[in-house]
């Protein structure tokens, strides 16, 4: 059975099919979805790769919707929510949720963070395995090499030592590692890490770039690249290889 891109939940009409068209042109397939009843039996015969919650008629909390889900599938799961301090959110992310979007940002916002959870959809099992579980065991790397390790959200220096990163900081290296050399926008770098929309104005961005340029080092000056009119690219270190594990 062919698996579906995207399910959207979603019965403001016009909101959905912009969003569905949107995405399209982007280059991901996505369905509207009626109602909960359809999305739940979809589950159970052909489970798409993501689930987009946003208006569903249940009203309230989404809660109860996301733990039915959960109850179903592990199918990674995002909330469009209408309100963007809504106390519920980190419950409804406890239960299950992949992330939480205000569905007032840009379609280009959504976008990047919908990204986002598919490639974190995508790791290999054990990148996702609970902290508290049993060490994993690490494929052997030259001595000179660098350790990326999501699991652990940390980076080693080639001499076995932890760099010093900042949420932010990281969060940037492994957007720019797994984009596997492709320049990433100050856009999907702000709606990423930052969890807003990019203003032209503002230096966020290039100032994160800059404080994580200078925790790599100088000899590392060049690993991540300015792309003009593009943005940022990780080049890979210097005469050193990074591992990711």
């Amino acid at each position: 059975m062919r698996r579906i891109g995207l399910s959207i939940v979603e019965q403001d009409t016009k909101y959905g099919e912009q969003l569905v068209g949107y995405l399209a042109n982007q280059g991901l397939q996505a369905m509207l979805v009626p109602d909960l009843a359809a999305l739940f039996t979809l589950l159970q015969h052909n489970p798409p790769r993501l689930v987009v919650l946003g208006e569903t008629g249940q009203g309230g909390s989404m809660l109860p919707v996301v733990r039915r889900l959960r109850d179903l599938s592990r199918v990674p799961c995002i909330v469009l929510s209408t309100e963007p301090d809504d106390t519920s959110h980190i419950v409804t992310l406890e239960a299950g949720a992949d992330d939480f979007i205000e569905r007032s940002l840009p379609m280009r916002a959504i976008l990047a963070r919908i990204r986002a959870v598919l490639r974190r959809a995508e790791w290999p099992p054990e990148m996702l395995t609970p902290m508290h579980s049993a060490p994993l065991p690490i494929a052997p790397a030259p001595s000179r090499g660098w350790k990326l390790q999501p699991q652990h959200r940390r980076l080693l220096r080639p001499d076995g030592m932890e760099c010093d990163l900042t949420t932010a900081e990281f969060d940037l290296l492994r957007l720019l590692v797994e984009a596997g050399g492709v320049p990433v926008s100050r856009d999907d770098i702000s709606a990423t890490v930052f969890r807003r929309c990019f203003r032209a104005e503002d230096r966020t961005v290039d100032n994160l770039v800059l404080r994580l340029r200078r925790k790599l080092g100088e000899d590392q000056e060049k690993a991540i690249k300015t792309v003009r009119g593009a943005g940022y690219m990780f080049a890979g270190f210097t005469d050193a290889q990074l591992l990711v594990a």
